[in-house]
């Protein structure tokens, strides 16, 4: 039997996609991506702590419940859908077994439950593939959108690998990454100045690393690799050429490429699936 399609929204992508590995410490990064959405939509901010509570259960959930013994992969999607914003949380853990309920069946956990109470609809599909989570919060007009579907993909589980953001175009993509790797280098114990130079970096690259990517989607596509002395940001696959040319595209006057001038590294590699990849080394330098 075919699996059912998703529903297409008012998007044709998710805003937002994230893959890491499902760790207490990344919960907080996923929280700080959607602040960062919430405010480039212009969300009531009460309303965007319901959203930011409703997606810290569900990643805690998976966090805590879908792997016992080993590391894995938690997937992460924000996008808006027939106006409304709709979250899905998947891991690839054994399953809920039974699935929770609101009916005739068991009772959901205090965290599902939490999820249910403050989401306009919630749903929940799990089995041998993992566990995914979806929520919507309505907006403007979106009180006539057709019901909130949820589905598990049978794909093979992903390498657990770090943090890995995919920002497809749009104002957005500058607010989440920022958020995303300000929070990175408060972890990384920089300083205020560096902080600065971090997001400086990161709202570079979400203004120009779309125009190079490799699919010429315009999709930003950024991982961060944590290290002792801070991070890495990889970005693309971008087209061969691009990674020089994103470098040139943050120039400005009197001031030179931010990228040059910030950057204690800049590397260009070549990616596995063709295309290159900007390597960028963000270091504290206290």
């Amino acid at each position: 039997m075919p699996e059912p399609t998703p529903s297409v929204g008012s998007s044709t992508a998710p805003e937002v996609r994230f893959s890491l590995p499902a760790v207490p410490a990344n919960v907080a990064l996923v929280r700080q991506a959607l602040a960062g959405l919430a405010d480039s939509l212009g969300i009531d901010p009460a309303r965007a702590a319901d959203m930011k509570i409703a997606i810290t259960e569900a990643c805690t959930n998976a966090v805590v419940h879908a792997y016992e013994n080993h590391d894995g992969p938690l997937d992460v999607a924000m996008g808006v859908e027939h106006d409304r914003l709709v979250l899905s949380i998947r891991d690839r853990g054994p399953g809920l077994r039974p699935l929770p309920s609101e009916g005739d069946g068991p009772p959901l956990g205090f965290g599902l439950a939490l999820i249910a109470s403050l989401s306009d609809e919630f749903g929940i599909a799990g089995g041998r593939h993992g566990t995914e989570v979806r929520m919507a919060f309505a907006l403007d007009g979106g009180d006539d959108a057709p019901p909130l579907t949820v589905w598990l993909s049978r794909d093979a589980a992903p390498p657990v690998r770090g943090v890995a953001l995919t920002l497809e175009p749009g104002a957005h993509a500058a607010a989440v990454l920022g958020r995303v790797v300000s929070l990175v280098a408060a972890r990384a114990d920089f300083s205020i100045d560096r902080l600065s130079d971090a997001q400086i970096v990161s709202d570079a690259i979400a203004g120009a690393a779309g125009a190079h990517a490799l699919d010429g989607g315009g999709a930003v596509r950024v991982a961060i690799d944590e290290h002792e002395r801070g991070f890495d940001l990889v970005i693309g696959p971008l087209a061969p050429g691009g990674g020089q040319q994103l470098v040139r595209d943050t120039e400005l006057p009197g001031l030179g490429c931010l990228l040059e001038r910030l950057a204690d590294e800049l590397d260009v590699e070549p990616a596995a699936g063709g295309g290159e990849h900007l390597r960028a080394r963000l270091a504290s330098r206290t």
